[in-house]
């Protein structure tokens, strides 16, 4: 036992020091936030100054509201409040002659929008005005290079849209300000659960917040995934170098091959640990200074240790195996293949997860194995009404597929790690993990 904590200390220190070690650590923040923070500056800022619509009017009254609504658009919404500085495009709008428009009509547009001398154009048919009948209503279309994804076309369709139920109302008697205050909906707010404080006082539901309720599960599930993917990945690294430079060899005739193993092991447990308390570290520290650490989940902290600490034991001991089987790095990437497959797997489910985490298909998928730390932790996170026998069972669950993987990777690590030649295919490394 001696030996391996040895051989783990040593392996501790040497990835923590190592340069590609401080620099994942300092970079995957500066990556991820530095994304946001782009994100952020240049949201307001994308695209030119000004847009030039051409609108064909079809029913002649809807033209010059149209050119209304721009000009107060332009007038109220294009400036940022806090520094008075445009961030939106202002938008120009030319009327062409009224009547009925023609395939001509509409190319020589299109051949204005290609030359760039307006951006859209947009035709209103003449019976928009109308009262449509049961499953009859006329469409405005709006031609454009990227006609699908410009919000140009949203602030168009809301715009006529507003006109035309204006014009409508007026031409059937009714007056459109207490139609459109009658037809104020009713907001349904989002609450959490009455809950009662220990001196037995009822305490009041909170307000639900969309974005937390989706992005903070989605985060500590993320963090997990980090943790792992960083914390494995340099196992394999250190274990494929000690074997093409015949370090091994030296190292197995002071211990044998599952000491080895478990003290590289344990060095990178304790790696991972580090990356994972400098993250939460930093992750409360901004939290406490945006004043928002009282959402941070503090009752998983536990669970999400446990399921943390068994998960990179189960994918670096993985990883591990494969580095003592091969030769080269690319040898490794295939075999990687469907391990990183396993890892990625909750990012497929985890909306359908977050949307109903006590489901009956949230409570199986977070059973299967691989996924169980990622997707029970993004449960625990997303919804408190998961049963306590939940987690636990997957703590059992994950504890005996962590102990046949580690028992399995020593196999064929022992095997594996002095190993020369081709690398071993797939079937001889399930009879070297079977056998021994």
């Amino acid at each position: 036992m001696r030996k391996v904590l040895l051989i783990a200390r040593r392996e501790y220190g040497a990835t923590i020091v190592s340069k590609g070690f401080l620099v994942a650590l300092t970079i995957m923040p500066v990556m991820v936030f530095g994304a946001i923070l782009v994100q952020k500056s240049i949201e307001k800022r994308v695209g030119p100054d000004e847009k030039r619509f051409a609108v064909l009017d079809g029913t002649g009254e809807l033209g010059e509201v149209l050119v209304g609504k721009a000009e107060a658009r332009n007038a109220s919404e294009i400036f940022d409040g806090q520094t008075g500085k445009q961030g939106k495009p202002r938008y120009r709008l030319e009327l062409e002659p009224a009547g009925e428009v023609s395939d001509d009509v509409r190319f020589e547009l299109s051949e204005r929008v290609r030359r760039r001398e307006i951006d859209a154009f947009v035709e209103i048919p003449a019976d928009a005005l109308a009262m449509p009948g049961e499953g009859d209503n006329p469409a405005v279309r709006f031609y454009a290079e990227n006609a699908v994804l410009s919000p140009d076309r949203g602030w168009f369709q809301w715009a006529i849209n507003d006109a035309v139920r204006t014009r409508r109302l007026e031409r059937a008697g009714l007056d459109p300000e207490v139609v459109g205050r009658a037809s104020k909906p009713l907001p349904v707010e989002g609450l959490g659960l009455v809950g009662r404080s220990k001196d037995g006082q009822v305490q009041r539901a909170e307000r639900s917040d969309e974005t937390i309720n989706v992005f903070l599960p989605f985060g500590m599930m993320m963090l997990m995934f980090l943790v792992v993917f960083m914390g494995a990945q340099p196992m394999l690294e250190t274990v494929l170098e000690e074997k093409t430079q015949r370090i091994a060899e030296v190292l197995l005739g002071s211990v044998n091959s599952f000491g080895l193993m478990a003290g590289k092991l344990l060095g990178g447990v304790a790696a991972s640990l580090t990356i994972l308390a400098t993250y939460a570290a930093g992750g409360y520290a901004a939290a406490c200074y945006y004043d928002v650490a009282h959402l941070a989940p503090m009752r998983i902290v536990p669970w999400f240790l446990v399921y943390q600490l068994l998960a990179v034991m189960l994918f670096g001991s993985i990883f591990m195996a494969v580095g003592a089987a091969v030769n080269q790095a690319k040898e490794a990437q295939g075999m990687l293949l469907p391990v990183w497959l396993l890892l990625m797997l909750p990012m497929f489910v985890w909306l359908q997860v977050i949307r109903e985490p006590t489901s009956g298909f949230a409570t199986w998928v977070s059973f299967v194995p691989p996924a169980t730390p990622l997707l029970m932790v993004l449960r625990m996170t997303a919804s408190e009404a998961v049963p306590l026998w939940q987690p636990i069972a997957g703590i059992v669950v994950l504890l005996a597929t962590t102990a046949l993987c580690v028992l399995a990777a020593a196999r064929i690590f022992r095997i594996g790690i002095l190993a020369q030649g081709k690398a071993p295919k797939l079937s001889q490394l399930i009879r070297w993990a079977v056998y021994g």
